[in-house]
């Protein structure tokens, strides 16, 4: 027992006298193989909203999460590079700068289950209507103002009306 607390000590004090002081530590942290870089927050933190249905908010990710520099298309020698995004329901077209950021996407979805909030505006607005067909479109500009819009065909009597909701 008298064995294991001097090795318990030594240990302790060896940490003591070897650990680097706070002055000399730094917030970089190195592992081999493995780099990290930041996602594109400025696309995400503009484009993503919660509300929208799963399928939207994971094809964002994925188009924030993308790695240009690994890109077989990538060399380094143009201005921007162009990336496409597709899923049965979606597509997500970004352009990727030189150095791997977001400066622009258009996003498309279509036909696929709106959220609550959505559907519970246009059934009060348009009672007895019954939606058909509609389209959630997202343009994005770095450094501008994000567009987000709802596109919706309804339908009521062999009738149809176009709608256009400014999320």
């Amino acid at each position: 027992m008298k064995n294991l607390s001097k090795s318990l000590a030594a240990l302790c004090l060896a940490g003591i006298l070897f650990a680097p002081s706070a002055q000399a530590q730094s917030n970089v942290l190195e592992l081999k193989g493995i780099t990290v870089r930041p996602l594109n927050i400025s696309y995400l933190r503009n484009v993503m909203d919660h509300r929208m249905p799963e399928l939207v908010t994971a094809l964002e990710n994925k188009a924030a999460r993308f790695n240009i520099f690994e890109s077989p298309v990538y060399d380094g020698k143009f201005d921007a590079y162009e990336v496409m995004f597709t899923q049965e329901k979606g597509t997500i077209i970004a352009t990727y700068n030189k150095d791997g950021k977001i400066m622009q996407s258009t996003e498309r979805f279509k036909d696929f289950t709106l959220p609550d909030f959505i559907r519970n505006e246009i059934y009060q607005e348009h009672p007895g209507w019954t939606i058909h067909s509609d389209a959630y479109l997202v343009s994005y500009f770095y450094d501008k103002e994000v567009k987000k819009v709802c596109r919706v065909q309804l339908r009521k009597d062999g009738q149809r009306k176009n709608i256009k909701i400014l999320i």
